[in-house]
């Protein structure tokens, strides 16, 4: 990729007559791959990236990764569906039910990342959700969290000799169990 900012690709609205939105689960680590099955294939395809600054001592590395690890989207023509299933790179393919709906946030990510502003993908730590406790004095722990507050902190609530500790953490310690 190139040190110039992303253009917001042109294609971004509803498919026209015998094209169709879909949402393309790349195998791991596949996801450029997929990307670039565009240049075999008659396609619009849109992989947002964020950067990643990496200092090596006195060197200082920019790499371009995937924003939604694992999700390529794209405009194919529906005749070609069975072209892109086959590909090795491409685990599955989603459909898109409401293109209208599904572009607005699409839409609203590139033209954040063509401005230059630093976006940052979470997991879903909604309130139930369970979770474990990767760093910190409480490392190690299982938990449920109960209450988001602000932007880095979640309100957990852990089940020790059947009693209940509300605590605060910073989302960054905490990894969502299946």
């Amino acid at each position: 990729m190139s040190d110039q900012p992303p253009s917001i690709p042109d294609f971004l609205h509803p498919s026209p007559e015998g094209w169709q939105w879909v949402v393309f689960h790349s195998k791991p680590r596949c996801e450029k791959k997929v990307e670039n099955l565009q240049r075999l294939r008659p396609a619009k395809i849109f992989l947002p990236c964020i950067e990643r600054i990496h200092n090596y001592g006195a060197r200082k590395r920019v790499n371009h990764i995937p924003m939604f690890t694992g999700y390529v989207f794209g405009m194919i023509q529906k005749e070609d569906r069975r072209w892109f299933m086959q590909n090795p790179n491409v685990a599955n393919i989603l459909d898109v039910v409401d293109e209208t709906q599904f572009l607005v946030p699409l839409k609203a990510i590139a033209e954040a990342l063509q401005n230059g502003m630093n976006l940052e993908v979470f997991p879903d730590f909604s309130p139930g959700r369970k979770v474990q406790i990767t760093g910190g004095p409480m490392k190690g722990l299982e938990a449920e969290v109960t209450e988001i507050k602000g932007k880095t902190t979640v309100l957990l609530r852990l089940d020790m000799i059947q009693q209940t500790v509300a605590m605060e953490i910073d989302m960054a310690y905490l990894k969502l169990l299946s």
